[in-house]
């Protein structure tokens, strides 16, 4: 009889610790698995990017997170965030993708059409954010519980990116989109680094 009170009472804090996860997203998440075919279409797309980064560990590591049910998508995260890391007792660890980030990185960064900035230029901005978003947030995941270490985890992360094998082999003028957008999304980290250094908020996604 105890087992079984024990049993029920872990299942019923399970169940209170998903239901805060998904109120801390906005709830309607849902995880990342075959039934949705948008969504793992979008997810290797990235993994796929990611790949083309450098980093196939990181796309590795994403795809050991989505089979192990860690990581969902967040229909209504706000926009000011491309992914979140959220843990509630007892140990639902979970990270989210923003769907809209996930779907389309462009729309997600860009929310105020800039027709001043080149589509090839908006494009590489997304893709680096989107992919050093997921890797701050996979900091939090492995116990990073400071902000500001995880952004330089992301900063790190930027600093590799120029040796990747894509940026070898881009052209000149496609080099000039690329550097711009590494330099654009290491800028706004270090922008967020130190806002959050200072125990403030800080947005995890603006152009």
């Amino acid at each position: 009889m105890a087992a079984v009170l024990g049993a029920a009472t872990y299942f019923a804090l399970l169940r209170i610790a998903e239901a805060k996860n998904e109120a801390a997203v906005g709830g309607e998440a849902f995880a990342l698995e075959s039934g949705h075919a948008l969504e793992r279409g979008a997810f290797d797309v990235l993994r796929a990017q990611t790949t083309r980064l450098g980093d196939s560990g990181l796309a590795d590591r994403l795809e050991r997170l989505r089979g192990g049910g860690a990581l969902w998508v967040a229909p209504h995260l706000g926009p000011e965030r491309w992914a979140v890391f959220v843990e509630t007792v007892p140990r639902v660890r979970r990270v989210y993708i923003r769907r809209e980030a996930l779907l389309d990185p462009v729309a997600h960064l860009y929310r105020t059409p800039r027709p001043d900035v080149p589509r090839t230029y908006q494009d590489a901005h997304a893709w680096i954010s989107l992919a050093g978003a997921l890797r701050h947030e996979l900091a939090h995941y492995d116990g990073v519980r400071s902000e500001s270490r995880a952004y330089e985890a992301e900063l790190a992360w930027y600093d590799a990116v120029p040796r990747s094998p894509l940026f070898e082999r881009l052209s000149a003028v496609e080099r000039k989109a690329w550097d711009w957008g590494l330099e654009s999304a290491v800028l706004s980290a270090r922008k967020a680094r130190e806002t959050a250094a200072q125990g403030l908020s800080a947005p995890a996604a603006s152009p």
